[in-house]
């Protein structure tokens, strides 16, 4: 068990320029040591937030609309993609039972065919025989109506069932085949950030990285090429902070969102991943494989679009290409 005595924490002192929020942190911070309690995130946030009840109203304010641009909505969009979720099952479930319906009609005139078959060949005049040929007649138009509406209705069913399933993949964020977040998520995680940065003025930097194309180049099959870009995923994944957001752009291209990161911090990361990733020994199509990585690095501005930011970081990825180089920086 963990002795609190065995924990050294150093606390740097507050300079005059210190925000209030920062002070107040530190305040929180001082009174969880007074008070012998552990200062890990749990209890941190529960004296958080008890503090601030008594501090004044405008600081209460601003901390609150921090805190809400920090949070993303899980709650109500979780509600939005459990209602569409329920859409899909009901159309789905039409379609079951439509099937059943259809199977149903298919087996009711196969029966009423062999009998029609059966009456016909024992038919022992022409009178007998135009009665049990009207009477099939009849029945089968029935049967063929029935038909129709259920067709009628399954296509329907399948047509909203098709559009529901797109409405859900285009409000997914995880991308399966690497296991990490996806395009889409990743830039409404972008504007997010551009939006604190506009308003608290700190510093965020993106990197796009993907294998080099001297290495993706000798890979023979796309399925080689899928097990490397796996390999540079986990590696993200192990070596990345909780508050980075690692996504997967689409073509083998991944992207880091290093929150409170100079460009200073985003050349220091991608040296590290540079030298993990090709350090790391890894064995495909019979042989060891060196992988290599090239990057674009962007600090985020609250003046520019989350397009031109990635846009800009796409184009320094192709420079660190053409000219051999580990990273290239969009410059401000």
């Amino acid at each position: 068990m963990i002795n609190k005595n065995d924990i050294n924490i150093e606390v740097t002192e507050l300079h005059e320029s210190s925000t209030e929020i920062e002070k107040f942190a530190k305040k929180v911070f001082d009174k969880l040591i007074e008070e012998d309690i552990y200062p890990i995130p749990y209890y941190y946030s529960i004296y958080f937030f008890n503090m601030l009840e008594n501090e004044p109203n405008e600081f209460k304010k601003s901390v609150m609309e921090l805190i809400e641009l920090e949070g993303n909505n899980e709650l109500e969009e979780d509600l939005k993609f459990e209602q569409k979720l329920k859409k899909a099952f009901k159309y789905s479930k039409e379609l079951v039972q439509n099937s059943a319906n259809l199977y149903k009609l298919a087996n009711i005139l196969k029966e009423k065919n062999a009998k029609y078959l059966a009456e016909l060949e024992n038919a022992s005049t022409p009178q007998a025989f135009k009665n049990i040929l009207l009477n099939s007649k009849k029945n089968v138009e029935i049967i063929n109506q029935k038909l129709a509406n259920s067709l009628k209705i399954m296509k329907e069913a399948y047509a909203q069932n098709v559009s529901t399933l797109k409405e859900i993949e285009k409000d997914t964020i995880f991308d399966s085949l690497y296991g990490l977040y996806n395009k889409n998520y990743f830039l409404r995680e972008l504007k997010k950030e551009i939006a604190q940065i506009e308003k608290f003025k700190h510093t965020s930097t993106l990197i796009v990285l993907r294998a080099a194309s001297k290495v993706t180049n000798k890979l023979k099959s796309e399925k080689s090429k899928i097990i490397v870009n796996r390999f540079i995923a986990k590696i993200l994944l192990k070596t990345s902070r909780r508050t980075d957001i690692i996504a997967h752009l689409g073509d083998g291209v991944f992207t880091m969102l290093l929150k409170h990161t100079d460009k200073i911090g985003a050349m220091r990361t991608s040296e590290r991943l540079s030298d993990i990733i090709s350090n790391s020994s890894m064995f495909i199509e019979g042989d060891e494989l060196e992988v290599q990585i090239i990057i674009g690095i962007s600090e985020i501005f609250a003046e520019k679009t989350d397009v031109d930011i990635l846009n800009c970081a796409y184009q320094k990825l192709d420079e660190a290409e053409q000219e051999n180089q580990l990273f290239k920086i969009c410059e401000e």
